[in-house]
């Protein structure tokens, strides 16, 4: 017993050691990096960027399914985000806040893009005499492309906390975070996107009911 515990204690304390030193200074340099950003230098405002490029590049691969768009839409999230850096008062995670602003432009997106996207879907549809595509391949295509039509017809609270939870996989206390709203009314949306989804998709349940009526 007492073995353990000094094994443990010297390992505990080893690490301590070895990691506090660094954490106060990794929170000065981010603090520092994001006051140079508010002063609109080049260089702090790149390295911004590319510290955060890649996760809201998934993000909006994952919200809209339509990788044609997602470029346009993460240079219109920086512009919007150092356009406004110094309003973030740092009150949430400098990601979380990223989120919201991609969120928005992805809310547009649907709202502006609808009937663009519905001539995209056809015009990707395989034609007749066609080579014929992997049934596993087209399967997931086709899916994919009827469930982002879906999607596009839910109003923009359901469909965010249904890409959220579902798509996004956060969790509840990271939706609410992100949305801005309680962690009761992320659930409910995303239950209710759900349902809604099922019945748009025509899924049913063991029972052969369909699911969501």
């Amino acid at each position: 017993m007492g073995d353990r515990g000094g094994t443990e204690g010297c390992s505990e304390g080893a690490t301590v050691h070895r990691l506090h030193p660094k954490a106060p200074e990794r929170a000065t340099a981010a603090h520092e990096l994001l006051a140079r950003a508010r002063r609109h230098d080049p260089a702090a405002q790149r390295e911004l960027f590319e510290l955060h490029k890649v996760r809201v590049t998934a993000q909006i691969q994952r919200m809209t399914g339509d990788p044609a768009a997602v470029d346009d839409l993460v240079q219109e999230v920086f512009i919007a985000a150092f356009g406004s850096l110094a309003r973030f008062r740092g009150d949430s995670e400098l990601q979380t806040w990223l989120y919201r602003i991609a969120a928005n432009k992805v809310r547009n997106w649907w709202d502006s893009d609808r009937r663009r996207r519905r001539r995209e879907q056809q015009a990707s549809q395989v034609p007749q005499g066609s080579p014929p595509t992997p049934h596993d391949e087209l399967e997931t295509r086709e899916h994919r492309e009827r469930l982002y039509e879906a999607l596009g017809q839910l109003s923009p609270r359901l469909r965010e906390a249904f890409v959220a939870r579902a798509i996004e996989g956060m969790s509840l206390h990271e939706a609410s975070a992100a949305l801005e709203v309680p962690i009761s009314t992320v659930s409910y949306r995303a239950r209710r996107a759900e349902a809604l989804l099922c019945q748009a998709l025509e899924v049913f349940g063991p029972s052969g009911e369909e699911q969501g009526r």
